[in-house]
C-alpha cells in the first residue's frame, strides 16, 4: 500500500495525472504552439510509428480486452459491429471521394480525403469516450475491427480510386500498418500482464496523462517544418484546415443526426433516448487515423500539410464532444 502511494505521488506520475485531468484544454493548446516550432529537418518523423504504438497501447490498457472482445462476439452485436465498421471502411472512402470529385474539388485534395476516408479510427478514440464517460466498450469494438481490417482494406482502396498516386506498394503499406497496429496491441497486453487492474484502475489518471504527452509529442513530427509552410502556402493551408475540419465534425454530426432520427422513430415506442453508444460512434467515426499513412508514406508537403491541420479538430474533440455530450445528456 505505501509503495503504492509512493508512486502515485512521484513527481513524474504527479505530472501525468495532471496532464491526463487537463487534457481537453493542453490538447489543442499543443496544437498551436507546435505551429510555432522550428524546422528539425525530419529529425522526429522516425519516432512517429513508435508514438503512435504507445498511443494504441495505452488506450486499448484501461480496457478489459478478453472480456470486450467475448461480448463482442455475440451474433447481433457482431454484425453491428461488421455493420458500421465495414460502412467507415469502404462505403465513406467510395462515398467521399464520388462527392469531392462531383464538386470539381482539385486534384491536389482528392488523396487527402481519400487517405483521411480509408484510415481507421484513431486508438485514442477509445481513451476520449473512457475520458468522457461515453459509452467506451463499443469504441473499443469498432476500433479493434477496423483497425485489424484497415491494413487489409485501405491500402487497396486507396489504390483503387487514386490509381497510380500512390506512391508505394499496397502490401507495403499494410505490413507498416499492421506493425504499427500489431506493436500498440502487444504493448497493451504486457503492461496489463505487468501492472495487473488494481493498480491499472488506480492509476487512470496517469494513465490518461500518458495518452495525452504521447498525443502532445506526436505533433513534433507532424508540425515539423509547417510553420515555413504555412507562411508559404498560406492558402493551401487554410484549405487543408478547412477540409480536415469538415471530415471530422462533419463525420460526427452526420452520426449524431443518424441517432436523433433513430430516437425519433422510437418515439412511438417510448424510446425518447440517443441509441446506445451513438456518442462513442460519433467521436470514433470522425477521429481518423491519418497519423499512420503520414508515417508509413513517403514524405508529402501537401499530405503533411494536411495531417497538422487534421490535429485541430483531432485535439479539440475531447472539448467539442464533451460539450455536445453534457448537453444531450441534460435533455
Amino acid at each position: 500500500m505505501a509503495k503504492d502511494k509512493a508512486m502515485i505521488f512521484h513527481p513524474f506520475l504527479w505530472i501525468l495525472a495532471v496532464s491526463g485531468r487537463h487534457a481537453r484544454i493542453l490538447l489543442p493548446l499543443g496544437v498551436v504552439l507546435a505551429l510555432l516550432l522550428p524546422s528539425s529537418d525530419g529529425f522526429f518523423k522516425p519516432a512517429a510509428p513508435f508514438i503512435l504504438a504507445v498511443l494504441a497501447g495505452a488506450a486499448l490498457v484501461r480496457l478489459d480486452i478478453g472480456a470486450v472482445l467475448k461480448a463482442a462476439l455475440k451474433p447481433q452485436r457482431l454484425l453491428r459491429n461488421f455493420a458500421i465498421s465495414l460502412g467507415l471502411l469502404l462505403v465513406a472512402p467510395v462515398l467521399f471521394f464520388t462527392l469531392a470529385k462531383s464538386f470539381g474539388l482539385s486534384h491536389h485534395l482528392l488523396p487527402l480525403i481519400t487517405w483521411y476516408a480509408v484510415a481507421p479510427p484513431v486508438g485514442t478514440t477509445i481513451w476520449m469516450c473512457v475520458f468522457l464517460g461515453f459509452t467506451a466498450p463499443i469504441a473499443m469494438e469498432i476500433v479493434l475491427l477496423t483497425n485489424l481490417l484497415a491494413p487489409f482494406t485501405g491500402p487497396f482502396i486507396g489504390e483503387y480510386l487514386l490509381g497510380a498516386a500512390v506512391p508505394v506498394s499496397s502490401a507495403m503499406l499494410c505490413l507498416r500498418l499492421g506493425t504499427i497496429l500489431g506493436g500498440g496491441l502487444m504493448l497493451a497486453v504486457l503492461t496489463k500482464k505487468i501492472l495487473g487492474e488494481a493498480r491499472i484502475e488506480a492509476n487512470r489518471h496517469q494513465l490518461d496523462g500518458v495518452s495525452t504527452v504521447a498525443m502532445l509529442l506526436f505533433l513534433l513530427p507532424v508540425f515539423d517544418g509547417i510553420g515555413a509552410i504555412t507562411m508559404m502556402m498560406p492558402w493551401l493551408a487554410m484549405a487543408c484546415l478547412g477540409l480536415a475540419c469538415g471530415l471530422n465534425f462533419g463525420s460526427q454530426i452526420l452520426v449524431f443526426i443518424g441517432g436523433h432520427m433513430i430516437r425519433r422513430g422510437g418515439a412511438s415506442a417510448g424510446l425518447g433516448t440517443l441509441p446506445e453508444g451513438t456518442r462513442s460512434v460519433a467521436v470514433v467515426a470522425g477521429n481518423r487515423n491519418l497519423g499512420l499513412y503520414f508515417a508509413a508514406l513517403p514524405p508529402d508537403p501537401v499530405f503533411a500539410l494536411f495531417v497538422a491541420a487534421y490535429q485541430l479538430p483531432l485535439y479539440l474533440t475531447p472539448m467539442v464532444a464533451g460539450w455536445f455530450g453534457d448537453r444531450s445528456r441534460q435533455r
